[in-house]
């Protein structure tokens, strides 16, 4: 989806699977176009609305050839802010998010380390510099989420700090585990909590148990009923405010 708000020349796009981002619009002699990811694109009219048509070429996310169509439907409203706070996943893979400082905190049972976060403004959201860089897709109560990878000039995505995280780790509050699964649909899989549905990133597939695994065998953070992972019982009680370390 896309909303466009000539007036302030900007646009928000939601891709298929969620995720939000907002960006700049210029017009020249008349001429709209739109910028997404370093790339300007062209409005090319067609009988029901416009198609998107790219500047050039190279890598990166591409919008080049999408057709989009006149709705009344509303996009969610996101924030950065929504991101704010404790989150954990079925393997208790951590993420303390601070959206006033830019920065997260990330903890396993064996590794803790900080990074930080930013928002280029190109279209596709805030992102953490994590294994690359790490696009949030929060879902429509602002109380879990699911983080879309792509890799940067020094990081790579490595399968860990997959799945969905929920707020405080309390996936029993805000999901229905017991009613959880994965499907296909149109070819993609999908993960339904029982209350929210989430895009399984590309790559993952089905395992004889029921979970998604990548190539590596490693298993998507989600599907399962697991405990709360406590970070205080290996870092310390001032895990979550050590910001001065990273």
């Amino acid at each position: 989806m896309l909303s466009l708000d000539v007036e302030e020349n900007l646009y928000v796009y939601r891709t298929w699977y969620g995720r939000i981002g907002t960006g700049a619009m210029y017009s020249d002699d008349g001429v709209l176009r739109l910028e997404f990811d370093n790339f300007l694109y062209d409005f090319e009219a067609d009988e029901s609305g416009f198609i998107l048509r790219q500047e050039g070429s190279g890598k990166g996310e591409s919008l080049d050839g999408l057709s989009f169509t006149r709705a009344d439907s509303d996009l969610p409203v996101f924030s950065a802010e929504m991101l704010d706070g404790i989150w954990q996943n079925a393997l208790g893979e951590t993420l303390v998010i601070d959206t006033e400082r830019l920065q997260y905190i990330a903890c396993t049972t064996e590794s803790m380390f900080g990074g930080t976060i930013s928002n280029k403004d190109d279209g596709k959201g805030p992102y953490l510099f994590l294994n690359g860089f790490a696009y949030p897709r929060i879902s429509a109560d602002g109380c879990s989420f699911e983080l879309f990878f792509f890799p940067s000039e020094t990081q790579t995505p490595d399968g860990t700090f997959s799945g969905v995280f929920y707020k405080d780790g309390n996936a029993a509050e805000y999901a229905d585990i017991e009613n959880r699964e994965f499907l296909t649909q149109d070819g993609r899989l999908w993960y339904f909590d029982g209350t929210e549905y989430f895009a399984v990133p590309d790559g993952y597939a089905l395992g004889e148990d029921g979970l998604a695994y990548n190539a590596d065998g490693k298993v998507f953070g989600a599907g399962w009923e697991a405990e709360v992972f406590d970070p205080a019982t290996i870092w310390g009680e001032d895990w979550a405010q050590s910001w001065d370390k990273y």
